[in-house]
């Protein structure tokens, strides 16, 4: 089998190898949904706020929410090279009386359409390359301003036709929990990620661990009023299959009359060789709202920022 020279350029672009592939296999799970964490340095493990808050970055949030809610977050990730190969997260959280809340979400990473051939390089058909995640969330308070999280999530990956054993999946779960200091406007959160069996592809010998990561942070409203709010953000990120892999995320948000919102952040991963600013913005109107971040990829890759979207409604 051959694949095309797209696919690859694909894959490489967002980390299927170097760095990033040496903690783990199953890059959707990796991938930072929100246009509005990203635009503060791809932080968020303490902040919340909204439905992808409270389910990707940390469902121990849910234990705070009172409003159902949903949000959709996609991005082209190799921009100006493959337009086919994006990502798609949706997340819907649900607010239950003396429980908490519960969420659902699904992530689908396509690395688009790839050319298999046989051993004489006659083409015998194309076929597409994609992630698959669907999760279930759920989060409550044990204390009134600490909350704790789980997430159970499936993962599917298939980099090859089901032929050439180039299907493989597994399950995951998430760990969290948020503390919140009211007072101070001060939160702590932590979120355990993707526990659970390596998925294989030709033989268990040859099987790969999920990308297993802790991520800790804080975030700080500095300054609160009905016109003018003020937050900082930080995150680390430690991968749990190689030590040498971490990441160091800051940002800042500035917010106008809780409706319009600049954001500014910077994302560092020395074994990825990425360093560089984030920035984005948010419009809210009513229950609608509009995020948008751009993060920076590897140095010398070549490739422009990856941007992300995000389109969410509050009920």
């Amino acid at each position: 089998m051959r694949l095309n020279t797209l696919w690859f350029a694909a894959l490489i672009g967002i980390g299927l190898a170097g760095a990033a592939h040496a903690q783990g296999t199953g890059r959707s799970l990796d991938i930072q949904p929100g246009g509005r964490q990203n635009g503060l340095g791809a932080a968020g493990v303490a902040l919340g706020g909204d439905a992808t808050g409270v389910t990707w970055w940390n469902p121990a949030a849910l234990g705070f929410v009172d409003r159902t809610a949903v949000e959709l977050t996609y991005a082209q990730l190799v921009p100006g090279l493959a337009s086919d190969v994006n990502y798609n997260y949706a997340a819907y959280v649900q607010p239950v009386e003396g429980w908490g809340a519960v969420g659902v979400g699904i992530v689908f990473l396509s690395y688009g359409q790839s050319i298999e051939t046989d051993a004489s390089g006659v083409e015998k058909g194309s076929f597409g390359s994609n992630e698959f995640s669907p999760a279930l969330y759920y989060g409550t308070r044990i204390l009134p301003d600490f909350a704790v999280g789980a997430s159970i999530k499936y993962i599917r990956i298939q980099l090859a036709p089901n032929s050439l054993s180039g299907v493989g999946s597994t399950f995951g779960l998430d760990l969290a929990a948020l503390y919140r200091i009211p007072q101070y406007r001060v939160n702590f959160g932590a979120n355990l990620q993707n526990l659970g069996p390596s998925v294989t592809f030709l033989s268990e010998d040859q099987s790969s661990p999920l990308s297993r990561n802790l991520k800790v942070g804080t975030s700080w409203e500095a300054f609160s009023s009905k016109e003018l709010s003020v937050i900082g953000v930080y995150d680390f990120n430690q991968s749990l299959v190689t030590k040498d892999f971490r990441t160091y995320n800051y940002g800042a948000e500035v917010r106008v009359l809780d409706q319009v919102a600049g954001r500014i952040g910077y994302y560092k991963d020395p074994l990825g060789d990425i360093g560089g600013l984030t920035y984005g913005f948010g419009v809210t109107w009513s229950a609608l709202n509009l995020d948008f971040g751009s993060i920076p990829q590897a140095r010398d890759s070549g490739l422009e920022n990856v941007k992300k979207v995000t389109l969410g409604y509050r009920f």
